[in-house]
């Protein structure tokens, strides 16, 4: 597939279209959050607009990725389209992302993050040595887990796409492909405790940029080894791998700059080191709820008509950004933060900071939530209807992108709220939670899919995450003796009007100027179009309701 430059403008253009909304939010959030709330308390206020810059940083770096994604995603459709190939890739793919999120990314992180802050109290050497047993106790770990999940991978399959099994050709080709791709879980799982590290350092570009590096290497082999090989999955399942050595490859020069040079080996009698496998042990439920109850959709959406899977996990990449940009990169910045508040045993600078994000978040997924369900089927058409993505593929895919946007503000809060619990090293309660809200997302997936098919699962995770986000709430806020302050919820009063003033312009915006039915320029300048008026008219509002933020940001004057 030759790809010219028109083309490639074309893709990036839709591309930003879809972004602009969250892009603009969040800067403008940024701005916005950044001075309002001014404490007496100079250090307190320091530190809060600290975890603000930090998501921000976080945020930007996310974007950029974000943006090769869904260039690598629109590619990825026009490739392998939404059929067999597409659900064998996509569910290979599944397999070590599941465990990488599961086991790595996420739990790692939260488990190693507040025990190194510890360990820092007593000097770099000794934080340099309880790395060093971390690194050795992970290596060993990855090595058992590859080998033997490769060894195991028709098992694996069974459990994780039993539908597949009495389809030949499905089976064969995602086996094929899980097998080439499942060591990609030790590369980003070593790359992961890097990120740990950096974050914990407060070094949060490298760890946010760096998965921008698989999507260069999946576009390079889309775009260069797919179109000289027969089975254009396999060069999709190469690009993975090369992608995962390049994530890992750059760490060692910012390791390297904080003074660790990663020396692995065993020590699992050091004190450190029994505190993480133990805090890691409870956590890894509670961390990976989300994946969980995505996991359960896609398992039970073997089960359905050929394309479910593809459905669901188009619309879940584009539900990924607003939780990435919002969600993860709040929960990435104040977990140091938090964890630090309370090794100096300052629980009020804790709660002040944690009610910031909260209302933050708040603020912005508000209206990219209502913007990314009213716009579901022009994002979709605009971005993958090209190739082998027919019209009808975006419908689906659409209908499934909403359900999902239903659940955008549990999403992120369950990301902030349990980064609370684990900064006082607390990850029974998350994991608690997230028993509840997987048992609700099964219960829910099952009942709902005889009726809505691919549909009701998005919409049973949705419902299951705000199960999660309720109960974490209650229990900070019991914990914390409260969250938000009047200002607080005044500040989100105003936003649910706005964002219902915004959605009345895209109504209008509909009536006057549809969406055109063909015309890949035309679709992607009314989706810029609508965005940008949305934008403007959420910001508009919500100073004419009395955000008066936004007067004193632009004056540069505290709120």
């Amino acid at each position: 597939m030759q790809l010219s430059t028109a083309l490639h403008s074309h893709l990036l253009l839709c591309t930003l279209g879809q972004v602009k909304l969250s892009a603009v939010l969040w800067q403008k959030g940024s701005r916005i959050m950044s001075n309002i709330d001014v404490k007496s308390n100079r250090e307190a206020n320091h530190a809060s607009k600290s975890v603000v810059r930090a998501a921000s940083t976080v945020s930007g770096w996310t974007m950029l990725s974000r943006v090769l994604g869904f260039v690598r995603d629109i590619i990825l459709a026009r490739v392998l389209g939404a059929g067999i190939l597409a659900d064998a890739f996509f569910v290979a793919f599944k397999l070590p992302n599941f465990f990488r999120r599961l086991f790595a990314e996420g739990t790692l992180t939260v488990a190693l993050v507040p025990v190194l802050t510890d360990e820092r109290k007593s000097g770099e050497e000794q934080a340099h040595s309880f790395l060093n047993a971390m690194a050795g106790l992970l290596l060993l770990a990855l090595t058992i887990i590859t080998v033997a999940g490769t060894l195991a991978m028709p098992w694996l399959l069974m459990l994780f796409a039993p539908g597949f099994a009495d389809e030949p050709d499905r089976w064969q080709q995602t086996l094929l492909l899980a097998r080439w791709m499942f060591p990609y879980l030790a590369f980003i799982s070593l790359t992961a405790m890097a990120w740990a590290v950096l974050n914990t350092y407060k070094r949060f570009s490298l760890a946010a940029a760096s998965p921008a590096l698989l999507n260069v290497a999946l576009i390079f082999a889309a775009v260069v080894l797919a179109p000289n090989m027969e089975n254009p999955a396999l060069a999709l399942a190469f690009g993975v791998l090369l992608g995962g050595v390049l994530q890992l490859g750059i760490q060692f020069p910012a390791l390297k700059k904080l003074g660790w040079v990663p020396r692995p080996r065993l020590d699992l009698k050091m004190a450190a080191v029994r505190r993480t496998l133990k805090l890691f042990a409870t956590a890894v439920l509670g961390i990976a709820a989300i994946q969980i109850n995505i996991l359960v959709g896609t398992i039970l959406a073997t089960l359905l008509p050929v394309g479910s899977v593809s459905f669901l996990y188009y619309a879940d990449r584009i539900m990924e950004l607003p939780l990435a940009l919002f969600g993860i990169a709040m929960g990435t910045a104040i977990l140091p933060t938090l964890s630090e508040h309370m090794s100096n045993g300052d629980r009020a600078a804790a709660k002040y900071d944690l009610s910031l994000g909260l209302a933050w978040l708040a603020w912005l997924t508000l209206p990219a939530l209502a913007g990314m369900i009213w716009l579901a089927g022009p994002i979709i058409a605009t971005l993958f209807e090209h190739g082998k993505f027919t019209a009808a593929d975006t419908l689906a895919t659409a209908h499934a992108l909403q359900a999902y946007g239903v659940g955008l503000v549990a999403f992120c809060w369950v990301r902030v709220l349990a980064a609370a619990c684990y900064a006082e090293k607390d990850a029974a309660t998350p994991t608690r939670y997230a028993a509840y809200g997987v048992a609700t997302n099964i219960v829910l997936a099952i009942i709902l899919m005889q009726f809505f098919a691919h549909v009701g699962l998005a919409l049973a995770t949705s419902l299951a995450a705000f199960v999660n986000a309720t109960l974490l709430f209650l229990h900070i806020r019991r914990s914390y003796g409260g969250v938000f302050e009047a200002k607080d919820l005044k500040r989100i009063g105003r936003a649910v009007v706005a964002t219902l003033i915004m959605v009345g312009f895209l109504f209008v915006l509909g009536l006057f100027w549809s969406f055109p039915v063909e015309g890949k320029l035309l679709r992607a300048i009314w989706l810029c179009c609508a965005v940008g008026g949305g934008v403007i008219a959420f910001f508009a509002a919500a100073w004419l309701l009395g955000e008066k933020s936004l007067l004193k940001m632009r004056r540069g004057k505290p709120v």
